[in-house]
């Protein structure tokens, strides 16, 4: 055994050649692992902000004239219709949204084109509603339709919890995939373990013919695949904060790192650190587990 040439190593591990690669296979595996993470927590987080943001509210839009003539809404009629939503059951507020909000919202599909100053916008109400109150919206609708016969509500329910509900299979999806790569990082771990240590038979039974017990053995391998998992960890820290600052500088190249781009980065650096502990874990009790089966030799 040449002890002093393995930096405390009883083994010859650095004899094994196979074993180089091993660094780069599991950097890979934690940098997929933290990959399907940041997608799950980019899931999420759109998910919960678009339920934050649609969720309660309705639209009221009347044509910009009444009844399809000349004449435009007056004041009193735009009164009224606030009047009689915010007296519906279930109505927190109502806002009318003026020119500018509209233009905000259609701007992206105008692709720069100019709109001319007469243009007849829509009169368009955002209204807020109780989530846990149910509205009649029939009966809303007749009773605004005496206003104007054009009136359309539009309950965002109808078209974002289609969106919710993929959303939502896309994070489990993601849920999954990271549950599959961390178990073939398992398994990963067991077959080099099993391989390692069947390359180093003799020197195992040396150590168990001079007393060493399994607890000391099963040691030795931890060290070796502590260093193993922490260089392997450091390669996926670096590519996985690279490629969150690649993809936000994407994204948005003039604008500091949101909560989002910031929780990716955490991701990116927890998750392999998380899978060091497991490697660990997983390496330990396959050592144990083989030195304890009398056929863990073939």
């Amino acid at each position: 055994m040449t002890r002093s040439s393995n930096r405390g190593f009883d083994f010859d591990f650095a004899d094994d050649k196979t074993n180089r690669f091993v660094p780069f296979i599991l950097s890979f595996l934690m940098y997929s692992v933290a990959i399907a993470t940041m997608s799950c927590f980019f899931t999420y987080d759109l998910t919960s902000e678009w339920r934050r943001a649609l969720s309660g509210h309705i639209t009221l839009e009347f044509q910009s004239n009444i009844d399809g003539a000349d004449e435009e809404f007056t004041r009193n009629q735009i009164d009224e219709i606030i009047r009689l939503v915010q007296s519906t059951q279930g109505i927190k507020s109502v806002k009318k949204l003026q020119e500018s909000d509209i233009l905000k919202v259609i701007e992206p599909w105008l692709n720069g084109t100019s709109i001319p100053d007469d243009f007849p916008f829509p009169i368009i109400f955002d209204v807020e509603s109780d989530e846990d109150v149910r509205i009649d919206l029939l009966s809303l609708t007749e009773k605004l339709s005496k206003i104007s016969p054009g009136v359309k509500i539009h309950d965002h329910a109808n078209w974002y919890i289609p969106i919710m509900k993929m959303s939502n299979c896309l994070f489990f999806f993601a849920v999954l995939l990271s549950i599959f790569i961390f178990a073939t990082m398992c398994a990963t771990v067991i077959f080099i373990t099993k391989k390692t240590l069947v390359a180093h038979e003799n020197i195992v039974k040396i150590l168990q013919l001079i007393g060493a017990d399994n607890s000391y053995i099963s040691s030795q391998f931890n060290k070796y695949y502590f260093g193993i998992s922490c260089r392997a960890s450091l390669i996926s820290m670096i590519v996985g904060i690279s490629t969150v600052l690649g993809l936000n500088n994407m994204i948005s190249p003039v604008i500091a790192l949101n909560a989002v781009a910031m929780g990716c980065i955490a991701i990116a650096v927890i998750v392999p650190l998380l899978t060091v502990a497991m490697i660990m874990v997983t390496a330990r009790k396959s050592v144990m587990f083989f030195l304890h089966n009398d056929g863990w030799i073939d």
